[in-house]
């Protein structure tokens, strides 16, 4: 994997999805969000990521902290884990609506509150809208000041590891496939948006 240079104008970022809950779809959303914004990707996770993103994803023990690079990680025993989540713009923390994975995202929002970093919370996989406000108002009850996403469930995150295609690139496939995936993308583009502009882009590398 190599490191580009970048021009001093242009916005270095670095993204890490962490939640201590697998399944949640961590490593879809890290793969998707790294091609669609053309950056680095890597994870301390097995995964088919270096197959389907060739070049500019890679798998470690204990990934190095570069520029432009989307971390995917499970939890924070690694060692460096923490540190790469200190550097990040945001932290991405999906979660589905199940009880269990609600309980692992709010032990995991605990520990990283304290790094200050701006979070983005991923309601995923949600069938109803109980579902979805449940989750939601679950985790409100417990924290303020989280950045709230929601994506119900839908075919595009199971394809988009399959077939090695971002969202985004799922999405523009077909005029069917604009038409089955324009919900879920629509809060994709709302996702990304936030990611790449406001705040969090004032946020000072270490």
């Amino acid at each position: 994997m190599q490191v580009t240079q970048k021009n001093q104008n242009e916005v270095l970022m670095i993204l890490s999805t962490i939640n201590k809950k697998g399944g949640v779809g961590k490593t879809a959303f890290s793969f998707s969000i790294a091609k669609d914004l053309d950056l680095f990707l890597q994870s301390n996770d097995s995964s088919i990521i270096e197959s389907i993103y060739p070049d500019k994803a890679k798998i470690s023990t204990r990934p190095s902290l570069i520029d432009n690079c989307v971390y995917d990680f499970g939890g924070f025993i690694q060692s460096g884990v923490l540190d790469i989540a200190q550097a990040s713009q945001a932290i991405i923390i999906p979660c589905t609506p199940l009880y269990n994975a609600l309980l692992k995202t709010i032990e995991t929002i605990q520990e990283l509150q304290a790094l200050k970093v701006p979070l983005m919370v991923l309601i995923t996989d949600y069938q109803s809208l109980e579902e979805k406000e449940q989750a939601s108002s679950t985790l409100q009850s417990n924290f303020t000041d989280l950045n709230f996403f929601f994506f119900k469930r839908s075919k595009i995150v199971e394809n988009s590891m399959r077939k090695g295609l971002s969202f985004k690139e799922l999405f523009l496939q077909t005029p069917l496939s604009r038409l089955h995936y324009k919900t879920f993308i629509t809060e994709y583009q709302r996702l990304l948006d936030t990611l790449t502009q406001g705040a969090i882009n004032e946020r000072k590398h270490p």
